[in-house]
């Protein structure tokens, strides 16, 4: 904290081996930000959905162009925001296609999905396909924010092998590729997904007296989370507790998801890590989207999962 009242946009909460980021404040905006218009500009995010074997796409295309379309009613949660909103439809990924490759949609379709690229017809070590998008974006803004990138998703699936007719494992696995070589792996649980948002401590020893002691992350950072708190505005003060409050709920139900029961007899196979019910992973890993935007975590998330009819065509091909 300044002498001017301000603090840095580097500010964390510190406890035993953890660091638990913050969402941006008012506080932490330079003072000529306030100047002018007093319009505060959000940092521009951009987020990458992936759901395989496709969509019926009547249910997700507005009828009517322009200002006045109507939602359809996969897309009514979205009327609030609707005036800021762009649905847009038409469009295709060329190198998706077989282009002389023969059979193999699945894979070329994730594989060419963000790079925009042929991918290399090869089952083999020689993958080929191009760097993605989200990784362009990323080598641009990824040094403002803890993480310049996120990869999760809800199925982790075989990085080697012949998965698709020849294409390799890593073409239907990843939707991020760092070099036109090299794939970036997602995380398909959700708790280490939340120990790599929150956790930077790597010291064996604390992290288990924190598992033994059985508290929240959090609990560490109360102390210096009052201590801020004090110094904070009124509206900081609300953004911070909901902040604090919804990394607490987050943990909770990452925590309770371990013990939920099994499904009786799933259509779909059990995610590798957890939760064991797979809508709640679906959930959990959106929450975590959500979350690492709310505390500027990163800019730049993707999240991929399989639809049930994609799996079980998996499961009957297997």
């Amino acid at each position: 904290m300044s002498r001017t009242g301000r603090i840095s946009r580097r500010t964390v909460l510190r406890g035993l081996g953890t660091a638990v980021a913050l969402p941006f404040l008012d506080a932490m905006r330079p003072l000529r930000s306030f100047a002018g218009t007093g319009q505060k500009s959000a940092p521009t995010r951009m987020a990458f959905i992936y759901v395989p074997n496709g969509k019926h796409m009547p249910d997700w295309t507005p009828t009517a162009v322009g200002e006045s379309f109507e939602l359809p009613y996969i897309m009514e949660p979205l009327a609030q925001v609707k005036q800021q909103l762009l649905v847009l439809s038409g469009l295709a990924q060329d190198h998706g296609r077989p282009n002389g490759d023969g059979p193999g949609d699945h894979a070329r379709a994730l594989a060419s999905f963000l790079t925009g690229s042929q991918p290399r017809k090869t089952h083999g070590a020689d993958i080929k396909v191009g760097v993605s998008v989200d990784q362009v974006a990323a080598r641009k803004v990824g040094q403002q924010t803890k993480f310049a990138s996120l990869e999760i998703g809800c199925d982790r699936g075989a990085q080697a092998g012949n998965c698709d007719s020849g294409y390799s494992c890593s073409y239907s696995t990843n939707i991020s590729w760092r070099s036109d070589t090299t794939p970036q792996a997602k995380e398909v649980d959700p708790a280490l997904v939340f120990e790599r948002l929150f956790n930077t401590g790597s010291n064996g020893e604390l992290r288990t007296k924190r598992e033994k002691l059985k508290r929240s992350v959090l609990d560490y950072v109360l102390e210096d989370a009052h201590d801020l708190h004090a110094r904070l505005g009124s509206k900081d003060r609300r953004k911070l507790d909901e902040y604090l409050s919804s990394v607490r709920e987050l943990e909770r139900r990452i925590g309770q998801a371990a013990d939920l029961p099994d499904t009786p007899k799933p259509d779909y196979p059990r995610p590798t890590g957890i939760p064991k019910d797979y809508a709640e992973h679906i959930r959990l890993m959106y929450d975590l989207l959500a979350l690492a935007f709310h505390g500027d975590l990163t800019r730049v998330p993707l999240l991929w999962w399989r639809t049930k009819a994609a799996i079980a065509r998996i499961r009957s091909s297997a």
